[in-house]
């Protein structure tokens, strides 16, 4: 199986502190601009909008990249613990409302109330976290957040009606032994998929492992994100 421990980190860590600082400069940039024109047509409330945004992606990177480190210095000790599905999802939502209400996004729970299932919480929220945020900005209009019980796993999907994943960034569970690595030359989102499988990979049970996969079968052809917790 090609491992995330096979990537050149020199490469991941260039490229995250590349992304950090250029969301930075847009954050300070907005800063600035709302500092000194009105409020008139709304264009201050769309300047805070993206400094939430780009602050949201820069503790994204900053949390996965700590998170990272810790794995694989074997500093982190994985916290599995029972939690409502329905709860979780719906509280990760809420983080990212004001950003959703501003672009008026039609969101969308699809989880039973009576399921559970073990995880840790902290690493499951920084995937979905990095996700959410991520289609905030790509989505036309749509966000749907939905889980069930698929062939022994948990399946966490959130799908969009964007223009969907480049084909670089598709994974296919199928082609997982022989998966082609991410890049994060190409890729603005590397990071967080690789902070995805990390994540998804250290979830185990009776023999099986977490994996993500990522498809365009998501609203109206768009993508769709999904993590597979056994």
């Amino acid at each position: 199986m090609n491992h995330p421990d096979e990537f050149d980190y020199s490469i991941l860590l260039a490229n995250s502190i590349h992304e950090v600082k250029n969301s930075l400069n847009m954050l300070l940039n907005s800063v600035d601009q709302v500092l000194t024109i009105s409020d008139e047509d709304g264009t201050t409330n769309n300047l805070f909008s993206q400094i939430q945004y780009e602050g949201k992606r820069v503790n994204d990177d900053l949390v996965g990249l700590l998170a990272i480190y810790r794995i694989q210095n074997e500093q982190y000790s994985i916290n599995i613990d029972d939690y409502s599905v329905s709860d979780f999802l719906e509280e990760n939502l809420e983080q990212h409302d004001t950003m959703i209400r501003h672009r008026k996004i039609e969101k969308k729970l699809d989880c039973e109330n009576d399921l559970y299932w073990f995880f840790d919480r902290d690493l499951i929220t920084g995937v979905l976290s990095n996700v959410i945020n991520n289609l905030y900005k790509y989505t036309k209009n749509k966000i749907q957040v939905s889980a069930e019980k698929e062939d022994g796993y948990l399946v966490m999907r959130v799908k969009d009606n964007g223009p969907g994943y480049p084909e670089a960034m598709l994974i296919d569970h199928e082609e997982i032994d022989s998966q082609k690595s991410i890049s994060f030359q190409n890729s603005n989102t590397g990071l967080g998929l690789y902070f995805s499988r990390l994540v998804a990979e250290l979830h185990k049970n009776k023999g099986k492992s977490g994996y993500v996969t990522t498809t365009n079968d998501g609203i109206d052809g768009g993508g769709c994100f999904s993590l597979y917790l056994p």
